[in-house]
């Protein structure tokens, strides 16, 4: 079944049911919406909700824009660099953030370029990038920043992944035969983390500065690497309870599955990034920077920052005060939060991408059926959810009416999970 008419926001929405669990991972250096710059003190997202998807940034109490203004599909930051992917994965840009005078935007230096070779999974380490062919799995990197000097190779054409993440001058990713870890890059820490973690079978795996964290297929958390402030001593905890996971320099973070709060460990005692905001907040989704994290809070879809590196740059409150779309009034949000409430409010075509054109009768109950199939994932919990048989059924419906010149299903008869 093809997707090529889903905009960026139902593709992600869809690509949950395919574990059963809503589990995300953005970390120092994994592709999100958001993203924190260290060094430069510098925050981005995109923006959802405009017909073009661009990138806003904001740095030294003043917004600035980001050339150029087409759609992205995710962003990465370094140190004093970001970069990020052009929907549809064909191309790459990285912007310098050293702040000027005259810094009223973000000039792009583009990457790579290709229509023929698609790629996913950007992630950005302190001075280098990495990204996944979608089709083979084979990892790329580049050197990253003006002032890049680590030049971390790629790990070759013979290891395929499912997912990778980058660190300070090391990437790691899943492979796709065995679920299992392979790091490569120019410092013995990743070697080590490889050798330590290389034997589980992982879902997701996200890095900080020289350390990883990540989940493994049985819902359990850990975290390898240097351990001087803590960052590997991972709270006790159930299969599956976290949802979203965030590394720094020396701290880590994640999300509660069950309340959407934030706990986090390492750093310079446990205060330094659990507060009232972390008690108190609930959040889709977090990114870290070296230190500093950021997140997108359930209440208003606002970026929210807390640590020692947002305190010393402002005074007035926690929220990133992004200029807003004076129409819409929507900031920088994920791409499941976006999506979701269209979907509620029965505008769905709101999430198609319109440059393809609009899809068959029977292509409209299938992408409808997935729709309304991703909705039960992601917004009912535990055992409410929709089980896998109910969910495989529910796809290979989807595929049977886009293999169809009629309409052969409706909506009316979604599966949902039985007692």
């Amino acid at each position: 079944m093809t997707v090529a008419f889903f905009s960026l926001p139902f593709v992600f929405i869809i690509s949950l049911l395919i574990g059963g669990h809503e589990v995300l991972v953005n970390g120092l250096g994994s592709a999100s919406t958001i993203t924190v710059i260290y060094g430069t003190a510098t925050f981005c997202g995109i923006i959802a909700g405009e017909p073009t998807q661009r990138i806003q940034c904001f740095q030294d109490g003043k917004n600035i824009s980001v050339q150029p203004k087409v759609s992205f599909e995710s962003i990465s930051g370094g140190f004093s660099f970001f970069c990020g992917l052009r929907s549809g994965g064909y191309s790459i840009l990285c912007w310098d953030t050293t702040p000027t005078t005259f810094n009223l935007t973000f000039q792009p230096k583009r990457i790579y370029f290709n229509y023929s070779i698609r790629l996913t999974d950007l992630t950005v380490g302190y001075d280098h990038l990495c990204a996944r062919e979608i089709n083979s799995g084979v990892a790329r990197c580049w050197r990253g920043g003006e002032n890049g000097r680590s030049l971390v190779l790629s790990p070759g054409s013979d290891l395929r992944f499912s997912t990778i993440t980058s660190g300070r001058g090391f990437s790691c990713g899943i492979l796709r035969n065995n679920s299992r870890v392979s790091c490569w890059g120019n410092r013995d820490i990743g070697a080590e983390i490889q050798n330590l973690i290389g034997n589980l079978t992982m879902s997701n795996l996200v890095a900080g500065d020289s350390h990883v964290c990540g989940i493994t297929r049985t819902g359990i958390l850990v975290c390898q690497g240097r351990n001087e402030s803590g960052q590997l001593d991972v709270p006790f905890s159930s299969a599956y309870e976290f949802s979203d996971l965030a590394l720094g320099a020396n701290f880590s973070c994640a999300i509660r599955q069950r309340n959407g709060l934030v706990l986090c460990w390492g750093g310079r005692g446990r205060t330094q990034f659990n507060n009232d905001l972390t008690e108190t907040v609930s959040f889709e989704s977090i990114v870290a920077g070296s230190n500093i994290v950021c997140g997108i809070s359930t209440r208003n879809l606002s970026m929210t920052c807390w640590g020692p590196e947002w305190s010393a740059e402002n005074s007035t409150g926690n929220e990133v005060p992004f200029g807003m779309n004076e129409e819409e009034g929507t900031g920088p949000m994920g791409v499941v939060e976006y999506a979701r409430p269209l979907i509620y409010a029965g505008d769905l075509q709101k999430v198609l991408d319109n440059r393809v054109g609009p899809p068959e009768t029977h292509e409209t109950e299938a992408v409808e059926l997935m729709a309304y199939t991703a909705l039960h994932c992601v917004n009912l919990e535990g055992k409410e959810r929709p089980n896998m048989i109910d969910i495989v059924a529910n796809l290979e419906r989807a595929l049977a009416l886009c293999e169809e010149t009629r309409p052969s299903f409706s909506t009316t008869t979604l599966s949902t999970p039985s007692d």
